[in-house]
């Protein structure tokens, strides 16, 4: 729980922490400076003291607030003892894929190096997170909100707010990440408790920190809601209070007012609250959702009925023991990563030596688990119908695929079959970059591959990504021109294999 207030004056002190080590250069360019550490620190109610990744001295770390197209600098400092990797979770990089900050398209930073991400929010909008990706690091900090505000020419579709709010709500490890990723192994790395902005729930005890928003009786406030966590979804209510879903991940909803949110791993809304209620603590409360049964999605206003499908990929992800060793899989497939990021050595060596494109089966199949690279080719330009399917029958899943947005057109229980096309919502899906995949069920969606590059396709659960519920879509275009595909940054890092 957490306490939502109505005193008589609305404090915006909360608001000023977006400005902290934020510069505008001009009106198309933002730099960020951070300095990331491994700092022991107190987390309510773990008891222990826990190892716990800090930005500037933050958890959770700073705002990026931009606005539609503008350029996003950020110089990364590392000061941990391991190497580290950042990854704009929703930020599509339109043509640069050099940017997305995961193992498949970026050499790691070095501790006590430094390197500069630049990214532009292209003609985006919207809530969304960045986290560390590689290590488990996510499971010990090191994420933050992202705002990507409209151009003020650009409508709104609905008033402005008094304020905004970043509601960062994950679930946390009683164990440093460093001791988690051994434990995995064991299947012992399950959460303690749920934390929202890095705060505890709430409690009598005077002397505990928690999360608390100040507002006005009267006015309307926007609530930007992340699940950082790493496994569990949860449900997000606000006491004798109705929510206005307006926004999820970059797409204008359709405003329906909700009683509560289930937030899956990975997903952001936003919800408008109108403090209409007497002044008063009203309390925020977050269940934990581990499994369940299906919610629908509420829809967007996209059509697709028109759409000719070029690909279709129908990808399991199941758990899978690969020489004793406990996994994760995609069609029995467990990713694993080389040591030369592929966006590299497809640049300098065509994949020689690194990787074999489609050579990872694109439907389900019957042999054996292994482990392998897994890229696959992405049409550029057409439309890739997936189908994902949860062959974990104890544990809510959810995907995201790096540098686009899903339509969300169908789910369902049991196996997907083509007659299951038959009850698509083609007429308005949403539109978002997460979507989950209930036990034993499974969700359709369609995308649209236009942006060239190389794109991380993953589970968004901590666990199964870090042991190997992952592929890559290479979308190629042949032609040099810079319009198609940004050349590589000049800054590039290198590691690995050496180009013949």
């Amino acid at each position: 729980m957490a306490s939502f207030c109505h005193p008589r004056i609305a404090a915006i002190s909360l608001l000023l922490l977006s400005l902290l080590l934020f510069r505008v250069i001009n009106a198309l360019d933002i730099y960020y400076e951070w300095n990331v550490t491994a700092e022991i620190t107190a987390i309510y109610p773990i008891t222990n003291n826990q190892t716990v990744i800090k930005i500037n001295g933050m958890f959770p770390g700073p705002l990026i607030n931009a606005t539609t197209n503008d350029v996003v600098s950020v110089n990364v400092f590392n000061n941990l003892d391991e190497p580290l990797l950042f990854t704009w979770n929703g930020i599509q990089q339109r043509l640069n894929s050099w940017q997305d900050g995961v193992s498949g398209t970026n050499c790691p930073i070095e501790p006590g190096t430094n390197w500069t991400y630049v990214f532009q929010t292209k003609d985006q909008i919207g809530s969304y997170t960045y986290f560390p990706s590689t290590n488990f690091h996510k499971s010990g900090g090191g994420y933050g909100p992202i705002r990507v505000n409209n151009r003020n020419v650009i409508l709104v579709p609905f008033p402005k707010p008094e304020a905004e709010f970043d509601l960062l709500i994950g679930d946390w490890l009683q164990d440093d990440y460093t001791n988690a990723r051994i434990m995995i192994q064991e299947n012992q790395v399950y959460p303690s408790v749920i934390l929202m902005n890095g705060e505890g729930p709430y409690s009598s005890n005077a002397s505990t920190s928690y999360e608390s928003f100040n507002v006005s009786k009267g006015k309307t406030y926007r609530f930007r809601i992340s699940n950082v966590g790493t496994q569990f979804s949860f449900n997000f209510r606000i006491q004798n209070h109705k929510m206005v879903l307006v926004e999820t991940e970059g797409s204008y909803t359709n405003q329906i007012s909700l009683d509560s949110l289930d937030v899956h791993v990975g997903q952001s809304y936003s919800v408008l609250v109108n403090a209409d209620q007497d002044e008063a603590d009203y309390y925020m409360r977050r269940w934990n959702l581990t499994a369940g049964a299906a919610r629908p999605n509420p829809q967007g206003t996209f059509n697709v009925t028109n759409v000719t499908l070029s690909q279709t990929f129908i990808l399991h992800g199941s758990r899978a023991l690969i020489n004793g060793v406990q996994s994760y899989a995609v069609n029995n497939v467990s990713y694993l990563t080389p040591t030369t990021p592929l966006k590299l050595a497809d640049h300098f060596r065509n994949g020689s030596g690194v990787y074999r494109l489609d050579d990872f089966p694109t439907h389900s199949i019957n042999a054996a688990a292994s482990y392998g690279v897994s890229v696959v080719t992405g049409v550029h330009k057409g439309w890739l119908e997936i189908v994902f399917k949860n062959d974990v029958e104890d544990e809510i899943d959810s995907w995201h695929l790096d540098g686009f947005g899903f339509y969300v057109v169908g789910f369902g229980e049991g196996e997907w079959k083509l007659e299951s096309r038959e009850a698509y919502n083609l007429h308005d899906p949403v539109v978002r970059s997460t979507v989950q995949v209930y036990p034993g069920g499974w969700t359709a969606v369609y995308v649209f591959l236009d942006n060239p590059g190389m794109w991380n396709l993953r589970s968004q659960n901590l666990v199964h990504w870090y042991m190997g519920q992952e592929i890559y879509i290479r979308v190629h275009d042949d032609d040099p021109n810079p319009a198609k595909e940004r050349p590589p940054p000049q800054n590039l890092l290198l590691c690995g294999e050496r180009p013949p």
